[in-house]
């Protein structure tokens, strides 16, 4: 099913549309063009210009487009919570439609903006799921506790992380979509605070024993690699980094064992004695106890004979060593060289290298998902070597979103996304809503903006039926969109906004040129130019006529002076009180200055038009400035044909 079209009951967004404004229909350019009225459709005509086959590998693809204010996010929105608004399906099969309200379409709506918009999920349909920026800072901090520059930190990490992920995708490679890369990527193993009071009893001397084997072990493995590298003063072990190496992947081991029991304390009180050791082995066993000279061995022992049992007659269900030592094996492998460590809980490592431990690491947390807690506190966090621009940031941010949240409908974890309580299993239909998506895109990549939304999108939701509809400023964006499949606002009396209406005014949009994208689109008034360059050259044509006025009306003067009344006589009262009106609004300026304005104009026309102004009012600067072709050619489009003989 396709969206065609969304109906606004009258007096329902009179904050866009101002008080009593009428029913609206928004047309999204489907094969029909819809008029709904109380709740029905009362016109259905067919849409012309629509192509079925146009967008490849989705349904739709739409835009809303209009000035700052006008209500872009607000008709966006829509679909966030407003039980009174209604979406008309129709089918793509034949041509049979169908009204529906929102929260009970037949698509799931996804949101996503790169604005910070602090919007309540309560307020949201269970169909509808917002993966902006705040949102998505929310779900990843939520349970962590820490100073706010400490979350903004991990929020970022986590963001890197995503980023990772849709960066390898095989189909980036085939299509050619250039993103960039990371040479290196620090890797940080963070401390996991534990409290042992959710640990099962049994359990517990482990965990204590453990810490036990570190501070015992610790020492004499660094004292053997100290006399292997022949080092005896004690100036000689300060200098050294010999134990680098070592002191880091005993932090690796250390941190992933007490990540291990925070899992475990997730589980709130659940398995306090139902945890249980085979053959009712403790810490003084010898079973345990021939592996008690090395950390990850003693713990590879525990995950071994660990489990936890309801009762009696039900299964055991053990620690997921495969998953657990997986992430321990991926670390260790990867600790650079003794030089190389500046941090005994940081590693640099390649982005190859850091995806391998990414995907260790979510196979980790899943593992734990069903029997014990999916547990969000963050072990590791990931930090890049190069700052990324703003436009690259919103790449990687908008699809890799996208990306990770169909990570967790796969995983059966899209629940812990920022609102508990919403659909675990997608639609097959999906509705992508997404506000400005290509802020701080570079133009290269905003004339690509609507290629990657129709290439990447699709292959990342590869199972559904897709449609997009977007809101931009952008022209470069516009020009791929047929017309019919843009909704166009402006604002009434300066204040509300209405809705224009394509038949009656039409617009430009697919192919179309991006100035005339702009004047007529886009409602840039006043021309083209940018303010400040306008005001700039504005106040040179003010002084230039000022100049040549004045020196008009000494002309007129000396003719009055001498007797002689003609047709230019009889206008001295005019220019007088024209040269008055610019002589009080003017700028003192200079003919240096207007001649410096002139030249880096860059339009030749309007270049051309005020060099002409400009040897009009100093007629004496023409010889000073120019070659002498370019003086008689100057000189007798003046009139000055005085000038040209002389030359």
């Amino acid at each position: 099913m396709r969206l065609a079209a969304l109906y606004i009951p009258g007096n329902m967004l009179p904050h866009v549309f101002g008080d009593d404004h009428e029913d609206l229909t928004i047309n999204f350019g489907g094969k029909y063009i819809y008029k709904v009225k109380n709740d029905k459709v009362v016109e259905k005509k067919l849409n012309n210009k629509f192509i079925p086959e146009l967008w490849d590998s989705i349904t739709l693809l739409s835009a809303i487009v209009g000035a700052n204010g006008t209500g872009k996010s607000s008709l966006l929105n829509c679909f966030r919570g407003n039980s009174f608004c209604l979406s008309v399906y129709e089918n793509e099969i034949n041509d049979e439609y169908e009204i529906t309200a929102i929260e009970s379409a037949y698509q799931d709506f996804f949101y996503y903006t790169p604005h910070f918009e602090m919007i309540s999920e309560g307020s949201e349909n269970n169909n509808f799921r917002d993966i902006s920026k705040f949102p998505l800072m929310v779900d990843d901090v939520e349970y962590e506790r820490n100073d706010l520059t400490t979350l903004l930190e991990l929020h970022a990490s986590e963001n890197l992380k995503r980023w990772i992920k849709f960066s390898n995708l095989e189909f980036l490679k085939e299509d050619k979509i250039d993103l960039p890369i990371f040479d290196k990527i620090k890797i940080k193993i963070n401390h996991i605070p534990i409290r042992e009071s959710e640990t099962s009893y049994k359990f517990r001397d482990f965990f204590r024993r453990f810490k036990e084997i570190e501070s015992e072990q610790r020492p004499i493995d660094e004292q053997k690699k100290l006399d292997e590298a022949g080092l005896k003063t004690s100036e000689e072990v300060r200098r050294s980094n010999v134990n680098n190496q070592l002191r880091l992947s005993y932090e690796i081991i250390s941190r992933v064992i007490d990540k291990t029991q925070n899992i475990l304390e997730a589980t709130d009180n659940k398995f306090l004695i139902e945890g249980y050791i085979n053959s009712d082995w403790d810490t003084d066993s010898l079973e345990f106890t021939k592996h008690a000279k090395s950390l990850k061995r003693s713990f590879y022992w525990f995950l071994e004979n660990a489990y936890v049992q309801l009762s009696s007659k039900s299964e055991k269900k053990y620690l997921p060593k495969k998953e657990i030592s997986a992430l321990l094996e991926a670390l260790l492998k990867h600790i650079p060289e003794n030089d190389e460590i500046k941090n005994w809980t940081e590693m640099n490592v390649s982005q190859e290298a850091a995806l391998e431990i990414l995907e260790t690491y979510e196979q980790f947390l899943l593992a734990f998902k069903d029997d014990f807690a999916f547990d969000r506190k963050i072990l590791l966090t990931f930090s890049p070597y190069r700052r990324l621009s703003s436009g690259e940031r919103g790449m990687y941010n908008l699809f890799s979103s996208f990306l990770d949240l169909k990570y967790r409908y796969e995983n059966s974890i899209a629940n812990d996304y920022f609102k508990f309580g919403k659909k675990d299993t997608l639609a097959n239909d999906l509705a992508i809503l997404i506000d400005e998506g290509d802020l701080g895109f570079h133009p290269h990549w905003k004339k690509k903006y609507v290629h990657f939304l129709i290439t990447i999108l699709p292959k990342i939701f590869s199972t559904q039926s897709l449609q997009i509809i977007i809101a931009t400023h952008d022209p470069l964006t516009l020009s791929d969109i047929p017309n019919n499949n843009i909704v166009y606002m402006t604002k009434r009396l300066g204040e509300y906004s209405e809705i224009l209406d394509k038949f009656k005014n039409p617009k430009q949009s697919f192919g179309a040129n991006i100035t005339d994208l702009l004047a007529d689109s886009f409602f840039v008034e006043n021309g083209l130019i940018g303010d400040f360059a306008k005001g700039k050259i504005e106040e040179v044509i003010n002084w230039l006529n000022y100049k040549i006025l004045t020196d008009e009306i000494v002309a007129i003067k000396y003719k009055l002076l001498n007797g002689i009344e003609d047709e230019s006589t009889k206008l001295l009262k005019s220019k007088t009180e024209e040269a008055k009106l610019l002589h009080d609004s003017r700028l003192e300026l200079t003919s240096e200055y207007c001649f410096s304005l002139i030249n880096i104009v860059d339009e030749p026309l309007l270049k051309y038009k005020l060099e002409e102004m400009y040897y009009l009012a100093f007629p004496e600067k023409l010889q000073e400035n120019n070659t002498k072709e370019q003086i008689k050619a100057f000189a007798r489009k003046l009139g000055r044909d005085d000038i040209a003989g002389k030359i």
